[in-house]
């Protein structure tokens, strides 16, 4: 009887022992759950206390990753501050990264960003679509967030991977490559990423680039004050009489001459392999009659 008491206490204690182990063991897996997932979300404000940015890490980013990013937003609203740009921009934005090779978006004051791994993300272009707002318009949307993502940015992201935006615009004119403004102002669909083929997608890179041209043109002829008087505005032809006093027409012919006195960009950008440029250029060119005559 001893023995078997002795065995049955053993056995008991053992029991104790799991019980406790597993009941300890749960707040730890709980903790460093929540510690994965803190650790994962980074928030940080403007410098001027203004809007604050939540960082969701969902591709498990190191923190020289997560650094560069907090600075680059950083640089780009203080350079819009310091040049006194009002803008209708939310109290908070929500940055997501990711790793993969996809296209990045924005809605609301939410931006989905990719490519990060790379590091040629379109960190800037995003935040312009928030911080200005993108509701109406695509040829101003795109072509302002093309343009601070030239100007406050060293990555080479679509469309023009830091090449020239004039440049290139004249080379596709040379080559009879380009759709009149007030198609790509009537045309929404140009801009959509609904149903993606060879055409469609080298259709909206040219949309892209000529509203980048553009835009670029008539912040530097006329200011950016003047062009943020039309930005994001519905029925834009009206608005560009109303605010420059000229009708489209006109400002297009002088954005033409413009363009027509920028250096070609060279063969180097035109076929590089890093980009996706030539193919989309060869594409145009060799389907141009069949491509454009549908608008």
């Amino acid at each position: 009887m001893s023995r078997s008491i002795k065995i049955s206490c053993f056995v008991f204690l053992l029991f104790l022992m799991t019980g406790c182990s597993h009941s300890d063991s749960d707040p730890v897996t709980s903790e460093k759950a929540v510690s994965t997932e803190e650790s994962n979300q980074k928030n940080f404000k403007t410098d001027d206390g203004k809007i604050e940015i939540v960082i969701f890490n969902k591709g498990n980013f190191s923190e020289d990753t997560l650094k560069a990013i907090k600075e680059e937003t950083l640089d780009y609203c203080n350079h819009l501050q310091k040049k006194n740009i009002s803008i209708p921009s939310p109290s908070k934005i929500y940055l997501h990264l990711y790793k993969e090779e996809k296209v990045s978006y924005s809605s609301g004051n939410t931006i989905h960003l990719y490519w990060v791994k790379d590091g040629n993300y379109p960190l800037v272009h995003e935040l312009t679509h928030v911080l200005f707002g993108h509701n109406h318009d695509h040829v101003t949307q795109e072509g302002l967030a093309i343009f601070m993502q030239d100007s406050y940015s060293d990555e080479k992201v679509f469309p023009n991977y830091k090449g020239d935006i004039h440049g290139i615009m004249n080379y596709l004119m040379m080559q009879e490559v380009m759709l009149p403004l007030e198609t790509l102002l009537q045309k929404d669909q140009i801009f959509s990423y609904l149903n993606p083929n060879k055409d469609s997608h080298s259709l909206r890179w040219l949309a892209y680039i000529e509203s980048a041209s553009f835009s670029s043109f008539l912040i530097h002829e006329y200011g950016i004050e003047s062009f943020l008087k039309i930005y994001d505005q519905p029925n834009l032809t009206n608005e560009i009489h109303t605010v420059y006093g000229k009708k489209l027409e006109q400002l297009e012919d002088e954005w033409k001459e413009f363009v027509q006195e920028k250096p070609l960009p060279n063969e180097e950008l035109i076929h590089r392999n890093d980009s996706q440029l030539p193919e989309i250029i060869n594409h145009l060119e060799v389907n141009k009659s069949e491509l454009l005559k549908a608008f």
